[in-house]
């Protein structure tokens, strides 16, 4: 079998609709050698987002940088365990660093059952509650700190919200009502559509796979087409040069067709539904060319469920 294409593949949709943009500024159909406009693409290869032109320059990216190499701080000076960091003055784990600041901040009062004199380690500091905050004196944790870190925490309380009511003015009003309006025209909503899926038995699945990647590039190319329509409804873009439509679909276009299909999932079946009612779940998104990004998009679908 031939193996399917890199995913989000390229649509055409340049040479399908400049007609339709130039017949707005009363120019010529663009003729058989028009340069196309292109979708940007998910190359595998490098796990980067890249835009096709007919420019002839390449965008080489840059190796990755290295990963920082993780901080490694000093035993604890009270316990000796595993610091966290400096705290109050001092390395200290996370353990000793809250039981010094819920003792200062709660003026604790200890008191040792042996000679003042217990041996604090990460095993026994437990045992005596009042060696461990003398040892946390003795190897410099600040009262100073603590307090100075309260008053810090209280300066930057979150600010109760704005109960204010906004209203729209006329002309705001007007215009939220065209946009509404060309994404209804251009993209039906969910309760519209008749719901289907696809065989996916085990013994099928490699052609399905490829039947997928079919569906799923006719259905891209009707959705660019919707998305031109839609940005020609909007107020202002038939007024901009040719050129600067043109940039303004090229860049927005993917983000367009991603926004919309995740407007189109179902939670409690973890499913994404396209315009024609085609329902497909995870795998099957991964299959059908989203590949690594499937899981990014499903979890920028559930950021906006409550929404």
């Amino acid at each position: 079998l031939t193996p399917a294409p890199n995913p989000f593949l390229v649509v055409d949709f340049y040479n399908q609709n400049r007609a339709c943009l130039l017949q707005e500024k009363g120019l010529p159909a663009p003729g058989p050698y028009s340069t196309p406009l292109r979708t940007p693409l998910w190359n595998g290869s490098n796990h980067s987002i890249e835009t096709q032109s007919s420019s002839s320059e390449e965008i080489v990216p840059s190796p990755p940088s290295p990963p920082p190499l993780p901080r490694i701080y000093k035993p604890c000076f009270v316990c000796q365990d595993k610091s966290s960091g400096y705290h109050y003055g001092v390395s200290a784990c996370e353990g000793c660093k809250g039981f010094f600041r819920r003792s200062i901040q709660k003026n604790m009062v200890y008191t040792c059952h042996r000679d003042k004199n217990c041996i604090i380690n990460k095993v026994t500091r437990n045992r005596c509650q009042y060696c461990r905050l003398q040892k946390c004196f003795e190897v410099g944790m600040s009262k100073e700190s603590v307090r100075n870190d309260r008053n810090k925490k209280k300066k930057e309380a979150p600010k109760p919200e704005c109960s204010e009511s906004y209203t729209l003015t006329p002309e705001v009003g007007e215009l939220i009502e065209k946009v509404r309006k060309a994404h209804q025209e251009t993209f039906p909503a969910l309760c519209q559509l008749g719901k289907y899926t696809t065989n996916n038995s085990s013994e099928q699945r490699v052609s399905l796979d490829i039947d997928l990647w079919d569906k799923f590039s006719e259905l891209s190319t009707k959705c660019i087409i919707k998305t031109v329509e839609f940005a020609k409804q909007l107020p202002g873009f038939t007024t901009l040069t040719i050129a600067d439509q043109i940039t303004l679909l090229k860049a927005a276009c993917l983000d367009i067709l991603i926004l919309r299909i995740c407007t189109r999932y179902t939670p409690e079946q973890d499913t994404m539904t396209f315009s024609d009612g085609l329902t497909l779940n995870r795998t099957q998104m991964h299959n059908a060319g989203f590949g690594p990004l499937t899981d990014l998009v499903f979890a920028f679908a559930n950021q906006l469920l409550p929404l």
